[in-house]
């Protein structure tokens, strides 16, 4: 997430209390990587690649948590877009990953002071967001034909399925396809 403020209240008082309020904006951020706009044209046929998850220690290939999640997302949207996934003969060849980030985010702070001796105070949560990485290789020249971010809220795990999915139909949005 970009950290873009929507709302934000100061209020200072005579005795030296001030109080500061920020909400961020809860929505996909989407970056994308396009190498021509012709790259993409002919594509009919995909193969998916190993998926992989950045976690604390390391990134794991075939992680049972998230992997299928991320994969049975970016196969639903890619079969959306008309392609097809085989494996072997394709098009393009489909690497996607996972990764998750804390954002800190300050919800008020206090500043109070009598006399020389000054003391505050913060009060604070962690944003957790998702981020969805899908990169398309041509598999003649193994060069990149097209790559995408896709960052949205992480919410509670229950929901974890349905924020990927959010995150990766976003990333879609922006695939070119003539």
């Amino acid at each position: 997430m970009s950290g873009l403020l929507v709302k934000s209240l100061a209020v200072a008082t005579p005795c030296g209390l001030t109080i500061t309020c920020r909400q961020p904006l809860i929505a996909a951020d989407v970056r994308v990587w396009l190498a021509s706009e012709t790259a993409l044209a002919d594509v009919r046929y995909f193969r998916m690649l190993p998926s992989r998850v950045l976690r604390k220690t390391r990134v794991l290939e075939g992680d049972a948590q998230y992997t299928p999640l991320v994969t049975a997302a970016v196969i639903t949207e890619m079969t959306n877009k008309g392609l097809t996934q085989v494996t072997a003969i394709e098009d393009i060849e489909e690497s996607a990953g996972f990764f998750t980030t804390a954002i800190p985010q300050i919800e008020a702070t206090v500043f109070y002071w009598f006399g020389v001796d000054p003391r505050g105070a913060s009060i604070g949560r962690y944003n957790h967001a998702a981020t969805v990485a899908v990169h398309l290789i041509n598999p003649k020249t193994q060069q990149s034909v097209w790559a995408a971010l896709s960052s949205a809220p992480a919410g509670r795990a229950s929901s974890l399925k349905s924020n990927i999915d959010k995150a990766t139909r976003a990333l879609f949005k922006k695939y070119l396809r003539r």
